[in-house]
């Protein structure tokens, strides 16, 4: 990494083998402060430190590198703060323009994870179709306050539709959808739609059926 890095604004300062060995260059006080970690190994742990990091100093952004994409390891790292989720294998120029997003205050998370937020939700969706008894079923109440209309789009989001998918599907305008998208972000305090798909897969229910009147 210090090699790879080495002629650009991200050279390494510190290298080091654990976080403690970094840690007190991390503090409040220190600015902004980029750590990029290895998550392969340890994964649980990093996703600790960097919660801890990311409380002991606001301005500090965490890259995670991984071998390869876990849904529940990549919703782990959501929820401890971590700004960027990527593979090892990604070439030198992404990787350069994903610490650009990074400091530029966007959260970069792997554009699969839309596809093992599918696979979840329809294995949860199985799961509830074999196991229902016979009769409807109650909607779970949305979660943060969400509206029924609010939590469908937010299903939507989940499957990766646009806002012409979801303005088609429920009769609505694009305007509406986007004012919609909009109060949902603000809702569950994610900064874009891959945030909210993966919030969504970590805290809606499996229940279906809802309209959008």
């Amino acid at each position: 990494m210090r090699r790879i890095l080495s002629e650009t604004v991200y050279a390494p300062s510190v290298a080091a083998g654990t976080f403690d060995e970094v840690s007190s260059q991390c503090g409040p006080d220190s600015g902004t402060v980029v750590l990029i970690a290895d998550a392969s190994r340890d994964h649980e742990g990093l996703c600790r430190q960097a919660k801890l990091l990311k409380e002991q100093n606001p301005n500090a952004k965490v890259v995670m590198l991984v071998d390869q994409y876990d849904l529940s390891h990549v919703l782990t790292a959501f929820r401890s703060g971590a700004d960027a989720y990527l593979k090892k294998s990604i070439s030198y120029e992404v990787l350069v323009k994903s610490l650009d997003l990074v400091l530029l205050g966007e959260a970069i998370f792997p554009g699969a994870i839309i596809d093992l937020l599918r696979e979840q939700d329809a294995r949860v969706e199985e799961s509830r179709q074999a196991s229902a008894a016979d009769g409807p079923q109650e909607l779970s109440p949305p979660a943060k306050g969400l509206s029924v209309r609010e939590t469908v789009i937010l299903r939507c989001l989940m499957d990766g539709d646009s806002n012409k998918i979801i303005a088609r599907k429920y009769d609505i305008t694009e305007a509406t959808v986007k004012v919609h998208v909009k109060a949902i972000l603000r809702k569950i305090q994610a900064k874009n739609r891959t945030q909210a798909a993966i919030w969504a897969a970590s805290h809606l229910s499996a229940s279906r059926g809802a309209t959008v009147s």
